[in-house]
């Protein structure tokens, strides 16, 4: 069974449901496809004021508040010193941020572009991809059937791991080790804020979710991770602490990757690569789903002026990409620099070094 499309986007996140959305308002035909159904819990829960004009600009904006958004007034830091800080959104001209549930952003998203003319696929496992002919061709299991998706252009947005930018020959250009620990509990307190919190070998951060649950992470790098002392991590921290009600909190359920990385390359004979499986943000940057919705966006962009005839469209994206990617990591070092309080610490010497480069 084979269905052909002008694109193909394997990946329903941010990236690939903006860029679906936006391919399909331009007239191409889109299949979309997501191996979730999303309904298992999603991390990058906290968006800031300005989501609210990239989500005007794709048309959701109205989706989004009936989603049950909870407004985030600010972000209370605790990073060059033990002293919080506070800083409030009520000046900012776009108004609040938001804590969001993940999982039911996402599936707002996606839902966006099926009504807009894409095809929807969930619970659907990639299994080969081939170029043959000019054409991209992906090898999918959906409701127990094998469906061979072809298309002009196949979009990789299936985040850090770049599935099928990594088995086209594209390498990832990796910063860090970084990983988030992540649980989740009820709240003890209605502060409606996140925060992050500075110990010696990483950080804190935990924002409220809708429905009366609160997220909490503990950031490190992966060689210094140790679940075995879990309990013991939070006593460093007695703003996060007290924030979780000076009591242990669940063990993470999940422990991802949350390191900074760029793909190179991330365009190719009939690929490209968005969101995450370009580039991905350290989780301090606050701005993941914020850059992979314009990632997506710029993505559909070069597409259609590629499928017009413009040959430098793909080149101009990548370009792009790597502006971007080069920008971020000087912030990075400016923000990550700020900490001197513990110069033995691997952590943050790590970070203050502009020499590190990971294979």
């Amino acid at each position: 069974m084979t269905q052909s499309f002008d694109v193909v986007v394997a990946g329903g996140g941010p990236a690939g449901s903006a860029t679906a959305l936006n391919l399909s308002r331009r007239g191409f035909s889109v299949a979309l496809i997501e191996q979730a159904t999303y309904e298992a819990p999603r991390v990058g829960e906290t968006l800031p004021p300005l989501t609210r004009q990239r989500l005007a600009e794709l048309g959701v904006w109205e989706r989004f508040l009936a989603c049950g958004p909870l407004q985030s007034y600010g972000i209370r830091t605790a990073w060059e010193s033990s002293f919080p800080r506070h800083q409030d959104f009520i000046h900012h001209p776009y108004g609040c941020g938001w804590h969001v549930d993940r999982a039911r952003f996402d599936a707002m998203l996606a839902g966006a572009a099926a009504d807009a003319g894409v095809t929807l696929f969930l619970s659907a496992h990639v299994k080969s991809c081939t170029m043959t002919g000019g054409q991209c061709q992906l090898e999918v299991v959906h409701d127990r059937k094998s469906i061979t998706f072809a298309g002009r252009v196949l979009v990789d947005a299936t985040g850090r791991k770049a599935l099928l930018a990594s088995r086209l020959g594209s390498q990832a250009d990796v910063a860090d080790r970084l990983i988030a620990a992540v649980t989740f509990c009820k709240p003890s307190e209605p502060g409606q804020w996140a925060l992050i919190e500075a110990v010696e070998e990483g950080w804190w951060y935990s924002a409220p979710l809708p429905d009366a649950r609160m997220v909490v992470a503990y950031m490190t790098d992966s060689d210094l991770w140790n679940l075995d002392i879990w309990h013991e991590l939070m006593e460093p921290a007695p703003l996060t602490f007290e924030r979780a009600g000076c009591r242990q909190i669940p063990p993470p359920s999940m422990v991802v990757s949350a390191g900074s990385l760029m793909r190179r390359p991330v365009v190719g004979a009939n690929w490209i690569a968005t969101g995450d499986a370009a580039l991905a943000f350290d989780p301090l940057s606050g701005q993941g789903v914020l850059k992979s919705i314009e990632a997506g966006t710029r993505c559909a962009a070069a597409i259609a002026r590629y499928f017009a005839g413009d040959p430098s469209a793909l080149k101009a994206y990548d370009s792009w990409v790597q502006e971007t990617y080069h920008a971020y990591l000087s912030e990075r070092r400016q923000f990550y620099g700020g900490v001197l309080r513990w110069p033995s610490s691997q952590f943050w010497k790590r970070r203050q070094s502009s020499e590190e480069r990971l294979p």
